[in-house]
């Protein structure tokens, strides 16, 4: 009979609960964890409620207004993070990168991308088939949206906003086939062996213009133990270090292509390596240039091309630490050739 009436108090108890959260959830009252970041807590009869956080509420307008602007979100975190604006992780304590001030664009996003910034209140559900959740409207028994403080934006301005987040994100298939990274696949951070890879901040000036800088970084996770976090100038740390390298190392070979060569009396080119001289063989042609020559004449792109195709890769480090480091493979110029033609004799 104890054990009877003790599962019969736990089911009650399960019930309450269930209906007190259910009744909760579309009260206009704060059901406790950390506000949505743009806003705060505060106490009125025994209950907790949202209200417009200034300080963060700003640097909330502030994003929205560069994005509209055209600005990437990338950029914008890497902007809060040089001038030391506390992140979401840091206003709630949440920190457990060991490095102060990290902004993650996804977690940028998400806030922008998020109806609460309209006063709505929202709750977090899965996405079928993805490993996130995403923030949806709660709504009353009527099934109206439950209103839980101010908005931070205007819907106009929230409407702007998502059409702007929409463009920056390139679709699937449409990306542009031009990399904006110097040479990449190339270039490796010195500290870790991840690609580096180009960003570019633009800081809005008192007269409305905008500086733009750009630098070649890590892809490695803000704040990572194995990785120093190099960052480089692209064109004086980078391409001209790893050009001027490149000559240095390689640069007085000449450049040849490999060629099939059907007939068997054919006899092949002075001084030029065959496969078979007696039947259809590869041969590889000197194209009469040296690699100096090629690649200095490249623009940027066609040289990273180059390289990939050679199997070519630099390890960058600061110029204090000895620069970018080269890692060229003996076959380089036979993995090379291969790509510069296959046409046949």
């Amino acid at each position: 009979m104890i054990a009877t009436f003790a599962q019969m108090e736990s089911r009650a108890a399960a019930e309450r609960v269930a209906s007190s959260r259910a009744h909760l959830l579309t009260s206009t009252r704060w059901g406790g964890g950390s506000p949505p970041f743009g806003y705060r807590t505060y106490a009125k009869e025994g209950a907790r409620y949202l209200e417009i956080n200034p300080e963060t509420a700003d640097v909330v307008r502030e994003a929205a207004r560069r994005v509209i602007d055209g600005e990437p979100v990338n950029a914008i975190c890497r902007d809060f993070e040089e001038r030391g604006l506390p992140s979401p992780a840091d206003t709630y304590q949440r920190n457990k990168s060991g490095k102060d001030f990290v902004w993650y664009p996804r977690t940028l996003k998400g806030i922008l991308t998020s109806p609460t910034l309209l006063g709505w209140k929202t709750r977090s559900e899965d996405v079928p088939g993805k490993k996130y959740r995403r923030r949806v409207l709660v709504h009353d028994a009527s099934g109206a949206p439950v209103r839980v403080a101010e908005a931070v934006l205007d819907q106009d301005v929230f409407d702007t906003l998502q059409d702007a987040l929409t463009r920056s994100a390139s679709p699937v298939g449409k990306r542009s086939t031009t990399p904006r990274t110097p040479l990449l696949g190339v270039i490796k951070c010195g500290g870790c062996g991840k690609n580096l890879q180009l960003h570019t901040t633009r800081k809005r000036r008192k007269d409305g213009t905008y500086r733009v800088t750009e630098k070649v970084r890590c892809l490695a996770r803000i704040g990572s133990p194995a990785c120093p976090g190099y960052v480089f100038l692209p064109d004086e740390e980078i391409v001209t270090p790893v050009l001027r390298r490149l000559v240095e190392a390689v640069g007085d070979l000449p450049v040849t292509r490999r060629v099939y060569v059907q007939s068997a009396r054919e006899e092949p080119a002075p001084n030029t390596p065959s496969c078979d001289a007696n039947g259809d063989h590869w041969r590889f042609e000197p194209l009469g240039t040296t690699f100096a020559e090629r690649w200095t004449s490249m623009e940027v792109t066609a040289l990273g091309e180059d390289l990939i195709h050679a199997g070519v890769t630099a390890r960058c480090h600061p110029r204090d630490r000895g620069g970018p480091l080269l890692e060229i493979p003996e076959d380089f110029r036979e993995r090379l050739a291969k790509s510069l033609g296959q046409s046949r004799l």
